[in-house]
């Protein structure tokens, strides 16, 4: 039974323990349960640095690859994607690693500069003005464009152009949240998930741009999209209150329905279970009742079932979340105990 929120009132507030906060997290492990890494996972990390230490290296920027290291994507997509083609793995990789980098950059950076990352995305070749990030960055949206094709390279940008005006009016929005499901309408933007899509799409062999429109996905969109960026919030809630950056749904529910941090967690917990619920019945309406009907659809469900349970495998290990590389465990914890410089976990 998925818990709600009503039922966590008894449950006690996060408790301090050593130098750290303690939380009870409750999560389902339907999908954890298959999380796996993909077999190539050597050969993709080593042509994923090795591409983007050449574009450093010829743009004179020393110690760059570190800087991506950091954003860790190419780990999300070892873990997220671990039966997809290899080559296309790599290609998502490069993409998203570009992606993370940019949102770090532009948390808090000018709209002017974002605008030039922008132009060059669609291939401006003015805006670069021999800038030695722009020029990286154009060789990567140039090596996604040739290996995505036209119709997913259109729709990656329009992900972009959107992620970029939401952020220029962040500020102003934090502000004006009026619980959960506004900060979520708000992320289905921010989390740029038009993009996520479209990797998704593209590395399960697929292109679903005629049904983009088409309100025959949106309950797995919906499914999907709440799961990673509530799984996502979960974690990264220790690095993002630190840092001081509101846009996280545990933060969201203490500051504007003044939860304490446990309830919050619950709550926060409750809705992946219920996101998770809400996929399985997706992935038995494409995938079990006729599936040769949605035979596209039904791949892209499994690229997404493959991708979130990737995505609770990697916030459980990554170093971007956790302040250093953790082991992955074959069971879910059952504390995340929040320390000022990094997040440990108890298992059962």
């Amino acid at each position: 039974m998925t818990m709600g929120p009503s039922e966590t009132s008894s449950t006690p507030d996060a408790s301090p323990d050593a130098d750290g906060m303690t939380v009870v997290i409750s999560l389902p492990r339907q999908l954890f349960s298959i999380a796996s890494v993909h077999p190539r996972s050597s050969w993709l990390r080593t042509m994923h640095d090795q591409w983007l230490d050449e574009q450093f290296t010829a743009s004179g920027i020393s110690g760059g690859i570190n800087v991506v290291r950091k954003c860790d994507a190419v780990s999300l997509f070892l873990h997220g994607m671990p039966h997809a083609p290899a080559d296309r793995v790599l290609e998502a990789a490069l993409m998203a690693s570009m992606a993370f980098a940019i949102d770090d950059l532009f948390e808090t950076g000018p709209q002017v500069e974002l605008n030039s990352y922008l132009a060059v995305a669609h291939a401006d070749g003015a805006a670069i003005d021999r800038n030695a990030d722009l020029v990286i960055f154009a060789r990567a949206m140039e090596r996604a464009r040739q290996a995505i094709g036209p119709r997913l390279y259109a729709r990656t940008l329009k992900s972009l152009e959107k992620w970029a005006n939401s952020t220029a009016t962040a500020n102003a929005a934090v502000s004006s949240w009026d619980g959960i499901d506004d900060y979520l309408k708000r992320r289905w933007v921010d989390a740029g998930f038009g993009g996520v899509r479209v990797v998704v799409e593209y590395c399960a062999g697929v292109d679903l741009t005629d049904l983009e429109e088409s309100s025959l996905l949106d309950d797995l969109h919906t499914a999907c999209f709440e799961h990673s960026v509530l799984v996502n919030d979960l974690f990264s809630y220790r690095k993002e209150k630190q840092a001081g950056y509101g846009m996280n749904a545990v933060s969201v529910l203490t500051d504007t329905e003044g939860m304490t941090l446990q309830s919050a967690v619950d709550t926060v917990c409750s809705r992946i279970a219920a996101a998770e619920e809400a996929f399985a019945e997706q992935v038995r309406l494409f995938t079990h009742n006729d599936p040769n009907a949605h035979a596209d659809i039904a791949r892209y469900v499994h690229g997404w079932r493959d991708a979130l349970a990737g995505n609770i495998a990697w916030a459980l290990t990554s170093p971007r979340f956790n302040g250093h590389r953790l082991p992955l465990n074959s069971s879910l914890p059952t504390h995340m105990v929040l320390h000022p410089s990094h997040t440990t976990y108890r298992y059962p």
